[in-house]
């Protein structure tokens, strides 16, 4: 396959959820279209990005991540983030839900919980305040397919991470270095969650492994469509019938890029445990693949402990990226 899916989420669901499954069996990869996130809020959310990314440098600083902790959340610079050790060729901005002082994860002092650190632009807070209503729902949307695909109850995802799933969103800046195209934006990876949502400008570079591991497949920017991707805990719940698969950035475009990954995750205190293989699809548990190479540290993801938590999986992953941000 050299092109990826295109699932019309106008059709029918029940027609849905059997190409969406068709798709991250066996491809890991898909675009949606028809997702009923208003342009006008995507041309928003990339025109303030632009703006903010123009700023100097020092201004960018004051809401450095290093000022965030914990929180995971703020401004790094130009190659402040790693990528299996590799410095990526990006500066970016990380954002989360916003939770208040009063939050019952802020009080108890979890990771990743707390507030936003909003640059000085007045468009910035509203903007991406709206565009995160519109990923959850569309995360809510796709996990009800992917389930529908599994054979599973619709909301079997939502009763499992319940209302409060992981989700965080990251508006990413490649620039342009003259004498540095054949260099990676980002080193060949798997995502760690359920869902990664991705609205890309038109300067393209992912590139997607194909499942044999021996050629690369492009995903352009295809005006109106997010992309879709499936992370590793994906993977692990459905017994790897879905793979996390491998994919890579390269801005050749001589533009600066921009991309605007949004991470649709389990809750921060659900355990790794898979769904119960009497309830999937015969044909598929019995046809699994083996594992993806490559995962974080060259893991075996589906040998993790049951015992262990969506976020302490991915805290303990969080000094392989920031090195900078101290991990308790």
């Amino acid at each position: 396959m050299d092109t990826l899916p295109i699932i019309d989420l106008s059709l029918p669901e029940d027609e849905n959820a059997l190409s969406v499954h068709a798709a991250l069996r066996d491809v890991g990869f898909m675009y949606v279209q028809n997702h009923e996130v208003p342009e006008e809020i995507q041309c928003l959310l990339y025109n303030c990005s632009k703006r903010f990314f123009s700023l100097a440098e020092d201004v960018k600083k004051q809401i450095a991540m290093e000022k965030g902790g914990a929180s995971w959340r703020g401004y790094f610079p130009f190659k402040g983030e790693l990528t299996s050790g590799i410095p990526d060729l990006k500066e970016g901005l990380y954002f989360g839900i916003e939770h208040g002082e009063s939050h019952p994860e802020v009080i108890k002092k979890t990771p990743m919980h707390g507030p936003n650190q909003w640059p000085e632009l007045d468009e910035m807070k509203p903007t991406v305040t709206a565009y995160l209503k519109h990923m959850a729902n569309l995360g809510n949307r796709i996990m009800q397919l992917v389930a529908l695909g599994l054979g599973l109850e619709r909301e079997y995802f939502s009763i499992r991470y319940g209302a409060d799933p992981t989700m965080l969103f990251r508006i990413f800046n490649y620039p342009y270095q003259e004498g540095m195209e054949g260099e990676w934006g980002v080193q060949e990876h798997s995502d760690m969650g359920f869902l990664t949502i991705l609205l890309q400008d038109e300067n393209g570079g992912l590139e997607i492994k194909s499942r044999g591991g021996d050629s690369w497949i492009s995903a352009p920017p295809i005006p109106g469509t997010f992309v879709i991707n499936i992370g590793d805990m994906l993977e692990l719940w459905t017994h790897g019938i879905y793979q996390a698969t491998l994919h890579r950035v390269r801005n050749t475009s001589g533009n600066d890029r921009m991309s605007f990954p949004f991470f649709f995750d389990p809750s921060w205190n659900s355990r790794l445990i898979p769904i119960d293989s009497r309830l999937l699809r015969d044909a598929d548990v019995n046809n699994v693949p083996p594992s993806t190479p490559r995962k974080w540290d060259e893991m075996n993801i589906r040998q993790l402990s049951h015992e262990v938590t969506y976020g302490e999986f991915v805290w303990g992953k969080v000094k392989d990226v920031f090195p900078s941000i101290t991990v308790k």
